[in-house]
């Protein structure tokens, strides 16, 4: 696969995954706001997007690192960049969903953490496309 087509599917996943973010956050704020949204269905769509990250990591993994590397001067230090960002933000996923499955912890906390998640992912897509992404 081309550098270009590679960086060009990583931002299109990550415009899917904003759309996702932002639906997700809305789910999670309505909680907040004292909406009854069942708790259920807000886990099971961080669940889902959690799913969704993993097979996106995954792919850049595949593709994105060798391109990376390739790239030029920088594309070995880009790539490890990478790979310490996946690593960082598995131990968070891994440490988020243990949250969702608790089904003791109130409805409020669940919100807040999943908006959290929702923080974080979008400080982690920004960085990505400003710092590693550049394959020229």
């Amino acid at each position: 696969m081309e550098p270009s087509e590679v960086r060009r599917r990583v931002l299109a996943d990550h415009e899917r995954l904003r759309r996702d973010v932002e639906q997700i956050e809305g789910f999670a704020n309505e909680i907040l706001e004292g909406l009854r949204m069942p708790i259920s269905a807000l886990r099971a769509e961080a669940k889902e997007l959690v799913a969704r990250l993993r097979g996106h990591m995954h792919w850049e993994e595949s593709y994105l690192l060798p391109a990376l590397r390739e790239a030029d001067a920088w594309g070995a230090e880009r790539a490890e960049h990478l790979v310490r960002d996946h690593r960082e933000q598995r131990d968070r996923l891994d440490f988020i969903v243990a949250r969702l499955d608790d089904a003791t912890r109130p409805s409020e906390l669940v919100a807040q953490d999943v908006v959290h998640l929702v923080d974080l992912l979008r400080e982690d897509m920004r960085v990505e496309e400003q710092e590693i992404l550049d394959l020229t």
